[in-house]
């Protein structure tokens, strides 16, 4: 009886094996096969307009437009797709974080996008929409994207190829694959307050890092975070960012060596300073419900009147 008890159980374990096996090849299966992808494409996150020109016509590229649907139809890229920023928010009440799974899926689905896709995102050229979706795109594991410096209006002002007619592509089957690392939440960020391994980044302006100016029922920033506005990585009196020589410089007071968190109001701002920092070759995640979740829930912790920045 004891031989056949142990038999049993050792079938048992054979069958889960192969099972999960099977279940494994399956999920494997559903993936597209993906072509080489270089050390120096892996890199290029940040492309310019000489760029876009030589790549325009390629047939695994997708041009997305984060802009309002409205802006989109009155003039964009030619052959770029609509894919507004504002989509890869969830629904009210809970607006300050991502979409659910299900419904980001079915936006780059419907957008021509899969796994073996390379995406170029661009927005007017303040840069915090276009980072969003690209932050969105790294968070569900999509590893071919890009944005375009500076965005639309540069584009227009060198009378490049543009158009005002909808582009709907062929759809494809996009796969959400979640990276931990690259999404903080109200857990976490309250678990790196007390983290001297970890450096929080507040995006949002002085003002409501002092706690002047709030959009939510607390004023103040999360304890320890530095003040870093978003603004301060942009070129002043035109759109695009500034050079990384500048940008390498403005973020030298963070230690590279330490996992960095980026916040501000909904997670737009943050998403810049998130895509700078990745260029920068930090390890870097962005809180996605940031000010709007932290500040409206009385029981963290909030300084008031701190001004903490990285150049101290």
């Amino acid at each position: 009886m004891l031989i056949y008890q142990r038999f049993r159980a050792c079938h048992l374990c054979i069958t889960l094996l192969v099972a999960s096996m099977i279940f494994a090849i399956l999920a494997i299966a559903e993936l597209p096969v993906l072509g080489p992808l270089s050390a120096a494409e892996m890199e290029q996150r940040l492309v310019d307009q000489e760029w876009l020109i030589a790549h325009i016509d390629d047939a695994d590229l997708v041009i997305i437009d984060t802009r309002t649907r409205k802006r989109y139809q009155e003039g964009h890229i030619d052959g770029a797709v609509s894919l507004s920023v504002w989509d890869t928010f969830g629904k009210d009440p809970r607006d300050d974080l991502a979409a659910p799974i299900s419904k980001i899926q079915t936006l780059f689905s419907n957008a021509g996008v899969d796994q073996a896709t390379r995406v170029l995102l661009y927005d007017d050229g303040e840069m915090i929409n276009a980072a969003r979706v690209f932050w969105v795109l790294e968070t569900h594991g999509h590893r071919r994207v890009a944005i375009l410096n500076p965005g639309y209006q540069a584009w227009v002002e060198k009378q490049l190829p543009t158009n005002n007619k909808v582009v709907v592509p062929a759809r494809r089957h996009f796969l959400s694959h979640i990276t931990p690392h690259r999404l903080a939440t109200k857990f976490s960020t309250r678990l790196a307050v007390s983290d001297p391994g970890t450096v929080i980044i507040d995006a949002r302006s002085s003002e409501e890092y002092r706690g002047q100016e709030s959009r939510s029922a607390r004023s103040g920033h999360i304890p320890g975070a530095v003040s870093m506005p978003s603004a301060d990585n942009l070129k002043s009196g035109t759109a695009g960012l500034k050079d990384f020589s500048e940008l390498k410089t403005l973020y030298s007071g963070i230690d590279s060596n330490k996992k960095v968190i980026a916040y501000c109001n909904k997670g737009r701002d943050s998403a810049l300073t998130y895509f700078i920092l990745r260029q920068l070759g930090y390890d870097v995640a962005a809180y996605d419900g940031s000010w709007y979740e932290w500040g409206n829930d009385a029981q963290l912790p909030v300084e008031v009147g701190v001004l903490q920045d990285a150049y101290q």
